[in-house]
C-alpha cells in the first residue's frame, strides 16, 4: 500500500473522529456517488442501448432520497483535468440529477487518449471533498478495471484497493452489487458492473444498512447484495425448528425474523429450554469452510448455556447447518404476587445471547465465483474478493425474549379484591356523608326534616314547644326523647 496514500486516508480519519463529537444523528449523512469514466468503461457511454446512466441516477435517487448527495466522474485526473470531477449536488430527488447524468462524458488524457483509472485517488476524492471529511456513504459505479498510468496489472491492482478498504478501520462496512448488463462498444463487450457501497465513519454503519433495506433500493436492484465487510459480526441466523424435552415452554422468532422468543408457563417444573435448530450462513459470497463455535451468555439476563455442536462444516452462503440444539437454563423468575407481574399479567425479560465462531476460515462461493465469471469473463475478480487474513472469529449477537404466563388468579384476587374494597369505601362514604330525609308526625301532624349522619335534632309543636329529640346515627334516625303523653312516630 503507497506510503503517501495511507497517510492521506488516515488524516482524514483524524478529521472524522474530531466530528464524531458533533450530533451526526441530527441530519441525514451525505452521500456520494462515484462513476467511472475511463476507458474501459467505452461499452457502458457509447452502446445506444446502454441503461448505464439512468441506472446511476436512481441509485443516487433510491439511496438518498431527499437527502444530499454529490455525483463524480472519476478516471485518473492529469494536468488536464481532476478525478473526480463533481457533476452534481443536491437533493438526491431533484430532476437535475438526472440531467447532470446525461451529461456526463468519457474522459481523456491530454494527448487524446481515453483516460487511465485510479481507484484509490477516487476513494480519496470523495472523503475528502465529497463527503467532507464526514462520516457518510460511498457508492462506486465501475467495471472493476482498475489501471493508473495504463497499468496491465489490474488483478494486483484490485487486490492492493481492497486490502485498503478491508484493512482501514474508518471503513466499517462494504456491501456490493453485481449486476448484468450487456453492452458493446467500438473497442470493447462488457457484460456487467458491479456497484460497491462503503460505510465511511462507524455512524455511517447503521445508515448503509437501513439503506440497503429500502424498498425503493431493492426493486432497483433486485438481485441483492453481498457483504465484504464487516466479516466479524453476524455471521449466522439461529432459525429455531422447535423444542424437545422441554414441556411448558415454546420456542420462535419474533416478527424482526432475528429475535429468539421463549415462551413458558410459570408451573413449569422444567428449568432448561433445549431449543432445536439450525445455523444459516449470513457471510454471503463466503462460504465458512471451518469454524469452533461456542454459546456464551451474557450475565445481565441471568441466563446459562450451551450448544450441542462445536464446529462448522462447509456451510454455503444462505444454507443452513445440520440441527443442534441450544440449552438454554432459564434464570429465577419473579414471585407471582410481585408488582412487575401483577401489573402485566405476565413477566417479560430482554437479553442476548452471542454466537461466538472461532479459528474461522472463509472462502468466496463456488456460487459466487460462477456467478462473477459470467459477469466478467476473463477475469480473475472473484481471487481479489478473497477474505482477510485477519477475518478469522467472528460474534453474532442473538436478541433474546423470554416470555413467562402466570396463573390469572392471582391478579383477580389483587385487582378484584381492590375493587370490591373501593366499591364498599365509596358506598360508605355516600351513605356517610349524605343527609336522608325523615318525617316526624306529631299528634298526626307531619314535618319534614333532613338528617346528617350523627347529628341531633329538636321537634317542636305548633306552639314551638320542645316535645321531642330525633337522631341518626349512621343509617336510619330514630326517636332519642319524647315528652310523655304526646303521641310521636317517625318514618
Amino acid at each position: 500500500m503507497n506510503g503517501v496514500v495511507l497517510n492521506r486516508l488516515l488524516g482524514v480519519a483524524v478529521l472524522l473522529a474530531s466530528s464524531m463529537g458533533m450530533n451526526v444523528g441530527a441530519a441525514e449523512l451525505r452521500q456520494a456517488v462515484l462513476v467511472q469514466n475511463s476507458g474501459w468503461m467505452e461499452p457502458f457511454y457509447v452502446d445506444a442501448e446502454s441503461p448505464f446512466k439512468p441506472l446511476v441516477a436512481q441509485l443516487a435517487q433510491a439511496a438518498a432520497g431527499h437527502g444530499e448527495v454529490v455525483v463524480g466522474a472519476f478516471n485518473q485526473s492529469d494536468a488536464t483535468h481532476p478525478s473526480p470531477e463533481w457533476v452534481y449536488r443536491g437533493p438526491g430527488n431533484h430532476p437535475g440529477l438526472a440531467q447532470a447524468m446525461t451529461r456526463l462524458q468519457m474522459a481523456h488524457k491530454g494527448s487524446g487518449a481515453l483516460a487511465d483509472t485510479d481507484f484509490k485517488e477516487a476513494l480519496l476524492g470523495a472523503i475528502e471533498v465529497g463527503l467532507e471529511g464526514r462520516p457518510g456513504i460511498i457508492w462506486i459505479v465501475t467495471n472493476n478495471k482498475n489501471s493508473p498510468n495504463n497499468s496491465t496489472e489490474v488483478v494486483a491492482r484490485n487486490r492492493e484497493f481492497y486490502e485498503l478498504l478491508h484493512g482501514e478501520d474508518v471503513i466499517s462496512r462494504i456491501a456490493a452489487f453485481p449486476l448484468k448488463m450487456p453492452v458493446q462498444g467500438k473497442h470493447y463487450r462488457a457484460n456487467g458492473l458491479m456497484l460497491y457501497a462503503l460505510a465511511y465513519g462507524e455512524p455511517a454503519s447503521a445508515a448503509l444498512d437501513a439503506i440497503l433495506a429500502q424498498p425503493a433500493l431493492t426493486a432497483l436492484l433486485p438481485e441483492g447484495h453481498v457483504r465484504l465487510k464487516p466479516l466479524n459480526e453476524a455471521a449466522v441466523r439461529f432459525s429455531p425448528t422447535g423444542v424437545k424435552d422441554s414441556p411448558g415452554i415454546a420456542a420462535g422468532l419474533a416478527p424482526d425474523g432475528h429475535t429468539l422468543v421463549l415462551s413458558f408457563d410459570a408451573s413449569t417444573q422444567v428449568r432448561t429450554a433445549q431449543v432445536q435448530g439450525r445455523f444459516e450462513n449470513l457471510f454471503n459470497p463466503y462460504r465458512i469452510v471451518s469454524a469452533d463455535t461456542s454459546l456464551v451468555t451474557p450475565p445481565a439476563i441471568g441466563l446459562q448455556g450451551e450448544m450441542s455442536t462445536h464446529s462448522l462444516q462447509a456451510l454455503d452462503p444462505g444454507k443452513q447447518s445440520d440441527p443442534l440444539t441450544l440449552r438454554l437454563s432459564l434464570p429465577p423468575l419473579p414471585s407471582q404476587w410481585s408488582r412487575e407481574v401483577l401489573l402485566r399479567s405476565g413477566y417479560e425479560r430482554r437479553g442476548a445471547i452471542d454466537i461466538h465462531l472461532d479459528n474461522q476460515q472463509l472462502e468466496v462461493s463456488p456460487q459466487f465465483r460462477a456467478h462473477m465469471a459470467d459477469l466478467f469473463p476473463g477475469d480473475a475478480l472473484p481471487e481479489v474478493f478473497l477474505p482477510p487474513v485477519t477475518a478469522n472469529a467472528s460474534v453474532t449477537r442473538v436478541p433474546l425474549l423470554l416470555r413467562v404466563q402466570y396463573p390469572v388468579w392471582p391478579a383477580v384476587v389483587v385487582y378484584g379484591g381492590g375493587l370490591l374494597a373501593l366499591i364498599g369505601a365509596l358506598l360508605f362514604l355516600v351513605l356517610v356523608t349524605g343527609a336522608r330525609k325523615a318525617t316526624v308526625w306529631i299528634d298526626d301532624q307531619p314535618q319534614h326534616l333532613r338528617l346528617k349522619p350523627f347529628t341531633t335534632t329538636e321537634v317542636r309543636d305548633a306552639n314551638g314547644t320542645h316535645v321531642a329529640t330525633v337522631r341518626r346515627g349512621a343509617f336510619k334516625p330514630r326517636v332519642s326523647w319524647a315528652q310523655p303523653d304526646t303521641s310521636i312516630r317517625i318514618n
